[in-house]
């Protein structure tokens, strides 16, 4: 009977890839900066519909949110748990002064999305904002605890509260990243960073 017929679902069936999406969303962001790319371009790259783009993530603020997000997942994150681990201050410093000047590859833009999406904070969407705030926050807090550690060990001498040591730390580091994405000699910013470093361990 016709009755007994299964119902066809009205419309296309759902072919977006969310995953590429982001990928593609993400490099975009990361190696032309949030203030220079489109959804236009997003979707252009990415083979997809603005419209299925913006079923997806309802706007280019959740948009940038989630590619935020996939960033951290991917790459932040992983390098801020070198802070957890017991490893000696100069060492975990020589890491933290690497990864941020490290050369660009074709699977990782010079530089840092996070650090992109804070210089242009004006450009982001409330989501996203508070989002990168968040992060800032809690990359503090991961650096004092790192320095607290170390003055304990002995390895450093703080001098000053531990909280401005934690942000003099971010302001560094977020200056080293921005410096090597618009191309400056690695070698130059990392002799800076020695230097302007050179403050906790001399």
């Amino acid at each position: 009977m016709a009755g007994d017929l299964p119902k066809r679902a009205r419309g296309r069936p759902k072919t977006f890839d969310r995953t590429r999406t982001l990928e593609v969303a993400m490099d975009c962001y990361w190696r032309e900066g949030v203030e220079s790319v489109s959804v236009n371009e997003i979707c252009r790259r990415a083979g997809v519909s603005k419209p299925g783009l913006y079923r997806e993530f309802d706007s280019e603020d959740r948009l940038m949110d989630a590619a935020l997000t996939r960033y951290h997942e991917t790459t932040l994150g992983p390098a801020m748990a070198m802070f957890a681990e017991d490893r000696p201050f100069a060492e975990t410093l020589t890491a933290l002064i690497e990864f941020a000047t490290r050369d660009e590859t074709s699977d990782m833009p010079a530089g840092c999305l996070f650090a992109k999406m804070l210089g242009h904070r004006d450009r982001l969407g409330p989501m996203t904002a508070a989002h990168v705030d968040a992060l800032q926050s809690e990359g503090v807090r991961v650096y004092a605890e790192w320095l607290e550690r170390s003055a304990k060990r002995g390895e450093i001498t703080l001098g000053v509260p531990v909280e401005l040591l934690a942000t003099y730390v971010d302001a560094q580091v977020t200056m080293m990243l921005n410096r090597i994405a618009a191309g400056e000699d690695p070698k130059v910013v990392r002799a800076h960073a020695e230097l302007a470093f050179s403050v906790l361990t001399g």
